[in-house]
């Protein structure tokens, strides 16, 4: 069956979101980009004149996000109609649909890459977990928050990081602050744990970030932490995921996630 591609404009948004809304965990993050940077582009395939699979798309950024429904050789497409106009930078996906774009879209050699999962959780599945410490970060903690924010990176990277990458995460720290993201946790005054709260939106939001330092882990700091603000936010909404690696899935678990069908992968440019 033959693809087109094509992109789409504001007369199409409510079949870009009935199209996402048909796997909304898995989609909820494109969900959220579309209310909230409403001049984001949306690429799509179209099989026999209906949509197969979109991503969204910021130029600017080098930002190419693919919906979950859709199969390699869509997102091949994609990619390859999207070529002349992206310099891929960074993606976050299913796995399948991110390594489709990047190939078609040239980045054969990426400096980084990381397989999250997603999970997810209800009300009703979570455990008793609460940590009244947990609260938003303030700019007074920036110092702190900065030094275990590059910590959580190091440990991510396996190296350290660049000094473009640090640029970045300052930059995105001190956003997520101001922005009232970041959730922090201390033990006799020195920050030991943050979360951020990615996005929010009337349909839901993702946890991302999750990070506790070493010398303070299996304490259950980060179950309490998680199970707490997890507890908040779905008190006012319908669903929630976390985006996080393989390696925080036993205290995902225990506080009562599920784990996504769907290994993610995030591919950042660090050049």
């Amino acid at each position: 069956m033959s693809l087109r591609v094509e992109q789409l404009g504001s007369a199409e948004a409510d079949p870009i979101r009935s199209f996402l809304a048909r796997e909304p965990l898995k989609n909820l993050h494109l969900l959220a980009v579309l209310e909230e940077r409403a001049r984001v582009e949306v690429h799509a395939a179209f099989a026999a004149d209906q949509i197969a699979a979109l991503a969204l798309v910021d130029p600017e950024r080098g930002l190419v996000l693919p919906s979950a429904i859709g199969s390699a050789s869509d997102f091949s497409a994609i990619g390859e109609h999207l070529a002349s106009r992206v310099r891929l930078q960074k993606s976050v996906g299913e796995k399948s649909a991110v390594e489709a774009l990047v190939k078609a879209l040239g980045k054969t050699e990426l400096r980084t890459s990381h397989l999250h999962r997603l999970y997810w959780v209800s009300p009703d599945q979570l455990g008793p977990y609460l940590q009244p410490g947990l609260r938003v970060a303030t700019e007074s903690d920036l110092p702190q928050l900065l030094a275990l924010a590059e910590r959580a990176l190091t440990e991510s990277l396996g190296s350290a990081p660049t000094a473009p990458e640090l640029s970045i995460l300052e930059r995105e720290t001190l956003e997520n602050v101001r922005l009232q993201q970041s959730r922090v946790f201390e033990v006799e005054g020195q920050l030991v744990l943050k979360v951020e709260v990615s996005f929010r939106f009337s349909m839901g939001a993702e946890l991302g970030g999750l990070y506790i330092a070493p010398e303070y882990r299996r304490r259950g700091y980060a179950t309490h932490a998680l199970g707490h603000l997890s507890r908040q936010l779905l008190a006012s909404l319908p669903l929630l995921t976390m985006r996080a690696a393989d390696a925080l899935a036993g205290v995902a678990r225990k506080v009562g996630y599920q784990s996504g069908p769907a290994m993610q992968l995030l591919v950042t440019d660090r050049k």
